[in-house]
């Protein structure tokens, strides 16, 4: 008997295990693990499960199978519970960056030939200079679309205009990017194609994606730890620690004391951040 499940933005779909097992494997599951891991929860999804508590069953059977996969596994929630605005999400992406060799500042104002404009990111290296727009959701089922990539690229123009008007002879190249940690609709994505707009998201492009760069240099935000607290998060981001890699220079009494726990707490925490780095 066929099984449907209720997506987050509320469509239905039927159910693939193909594409649960495939999620394993993504995050690290050996092909056996992958393979045991769907057995399980084939036999608990019924007809119209939601995929959150698909996602919960199998987040929970990957911690006991295998607890580096299931940190993994989590990423996309991950970033979402980086908090109820996307700022921490502008500090993430510039980190990101600066792993692969640019310089990146985060909200800055520019002058545009008909007004000025605050810049989510900066991110420069040799004679590349991108401008990019952050689009953060903190909730599932929201993609970027059509207005968000036409907003994006009218400030570029504006921006562009103004620079090569002050020196016309430079020879920098100018890129405007698109970076969410959703997905794009189909409209926006032709768009930016069109355009010469870039767009990094979730899943897209198919290569290089947004998971691609963290996952080639294991760049997790904090907010991907079991351990931690949603207040002791926030402490850390407020301290501009948002990568997990970021805590290798933390001992153990002095992470208890930034977030005031007790040491053996911040050695779970520390632990965790080394399982997964």
């Amino acid at each position: 008997m066929e099984k449907y499940i209720i997506k987050a933005d509320g469509k239905k779909e039927q159910y693939d295990e193909e594409k649960i097992s495939s999620s394993f494997i993504k995050a690290g599951a050996s092909p056996e693990i992958a393979t045991a891991a769907t057995k399980t929860i084939n036999k608990k999804v019924k007809d119209n499960t939601s995929t959150d508590e698909i996602y919960h069953r199998a987040l929970s059977h990957l911690r006991v199978l295998e607890p580096r996969v299931a940190l993994k596994y989590s990423l996309k929630r991950a970033i979402m519970d980086m908090g109820p605005e996307g700022f921490v999400f502008e500090k993430y992406i510039a980190k990101i960056l600066r792993e692969y060799g640019f310089v990146a500042e985060v909200g800055q104002i520019l002058n545009g030939h008909c007004v000025n404009h605050e810049v989510d990111v900066i991110a420069k290296k040799e004679n590349q200079v991108c401008l990019i727009e952050c689009k953060y959701h903190n909730s599932r089922g929201i993609k970027s679309d059509i207005k968000t990539a036409l907003y994006t690229h009218s400030r570029f123009l504006d921006i562009e205009k103004a620079y090569r008007e002050k020196d016309i002879n430079n020879n920098t190249r100018f890129e405007a990017w698109l970076v969410t940690n959703t997905k794009c609709t189909s409209d926006a994505i032709k768009y930016a194609g069109c355009v010469g707009l870039k767009i990094l998201a979730w899943h897209y492009p198919k290569v290089e994606n947004l998971e691609y760069f963290i996952e080639t240099k294991k760049l997790y935000p904090i907010s991907i730890l079991s351990t931690i607290t949603e207040k002791q998060r926030d402490i850390l981001f407020d301290s501009d620690i948002i990568l997990a890699k970021e805590l290798g220079s933390y001992k153990m009494d002095s992470l208890a004391e930034l977030i005031s726990v007790r040491q053996s707490r911040a050695s779970k925490i520390l632990n965790e951040a080394s399982i997964i780095i």
